[in-house]
């Protein structure tokens, strides 16, 4: 159950920003520039946002609150589920909303990490709920060497956990690529279940790549050759392709992954199709979801199905707040439609006319 708890100071997320991360943080990928931030005596954050109307749309942002990397998932109530990055003193935080648009902080969804890792680099979790009614949850944390990072996985009968990971080593770990991050599981029609990851080359000064491999029938391990998918090699990703999720919509396989520097106003959210899991995957081109003047550095992105309309949920800075935890990445809400191979994705709006 989830209980309802003060919401943050911005000062208090500040002094625990030296701590959170996600997309990617110092280690992950050292900034070349400094990012950009406003002091707050230059300039003063927007409001959190009201409560919009039932059917009359919605205000983003949906959580105006550091909320890195986001998932939605509907639960077996007729609720959600939203989790992110370490944070706030959580290793996964959650929250929980009736309607997709109003949200409650929750409890931590990994109390406790795998005893080979070591906590504050817990970044984008995912959950998958698996053929036998259970849950598991992927996340990306501390290697055995801390200075690297690996992907592990969690086991919960409920949803909202507590999640338990009893594995002695990481299920990925390319510790001579820079290490293993931002892994996204995913199930598809045929029943067969994979695991997409990157390795964190930008880390290392060396070359990401998008990856994916069968996960076992119990999903706890992975099987199979590891199939390089895509790398950095459109001008508007720079030296970094992360974050990537795929959903299967009319028997074609979507690919989102984020581009560019999270901590940038060039961080952006590109698209690609295949017709496997596997690829080949062909990219649309220009990202489809860019930097407004309302929303800075939109990415990492996950995708949530509700009453027949696609959403996209993911993080975004505040203009004049680029690279400032206090403030923070903060959850927003964009509709998406698919036509084929091609999809359109709503720019971030503060007053959105539609309602998941």
């Amino acid at each position: 159950m989830s209980r309802m708890r003060a919401r943050t100071t911005p000062t208090a997320l500040l002094l625990a920003g030296l701590l959170v991360s996600g997309c990617g943080a110092t280690q992950e990928s050292t900034p070349e520039e400094t990012p950009t931030v406003t002091a707050p005596n230059e300039q003063t954050p927007s409001a959190p946002a009201s409560a919009p109307a039932e059917g009359d749309g919605f205000s983003n942002p949906v959580y105006p609150y550091n909320f890195p990397d986001p998932q939605i998932i509907a639960d077996e109530a007729g609720g959600y589920l939203a989790i992110a990055t370490n944070g706030n003193g959580y290793n996964v935080q959650t929250l929980h909303s009736d309607d997709m648009v109003n949200w409650s902080e929750g409890d931590d969804a990994l109390p406790t990490l795998a005893s080979w890792s070591f906590p504050g680099k817990v970044w984008a979790p995912e959950i998958v709920r698996w053929s036998d009614g259970t849950y598991r949850l992927y996340y990306t944390t501390r290697s055995p060497d801390p200075e690297w990072q690996c992907i592990s996985v969690a086991v919960s009968d409920t949803l909202a956990g507590p999640y338990t990971d009893s594995s002695t080593e990481p299920l990925v770990c390319e510790l001579d690529e820079g290490g293993s991050i931002d892994q996204s599981p995913f199930i598809a029609s045929d029943g067969t279940a994979w695991l997409y990851w990157k390795n964190d080359g930008n880390a290392k000064g060396v070359d990401t790549w998008i990856r994916v491999q069968q996960l076992t029938d119990d999903g706890l391990g992975v099987t199979g050759e590891v199939t390089d998918l895509m790398q950095q090699d459109l001008p508007w990703e720079g030296d970094i392709v992360e974050g990537a999720v795929v959903v299967e919509v009319d028997g074609t396989f979507h690919m989102f992954y984020s581009g560019n520097g999270y901590w940038t106003d060039r961080y952006a959210v590109g698209h690609a199709t295949a017709p496997s899991p596997t690829g080949p995957f062909t990219k649309s081109g220009e990202p489809i979801l860019v930097t407004n003047e309302v929303a800075a550095g939109p990415g990492h992105n996950h995708m949530i199905e509700v009453d027949g309309q696609w959403w996209m949920v993911y993080h975004a800075w505040e203009p004049g707040f680029i690279g400032n935890d206090a403030i923070g990445r903060q959850m927003w809400l964009s509709a998406v439609e698919f036509d084929g191979d091609s999809v359109t994705v709503q720019e971030p709006m503060l007053e959105n006319p539609l309602h998941p």
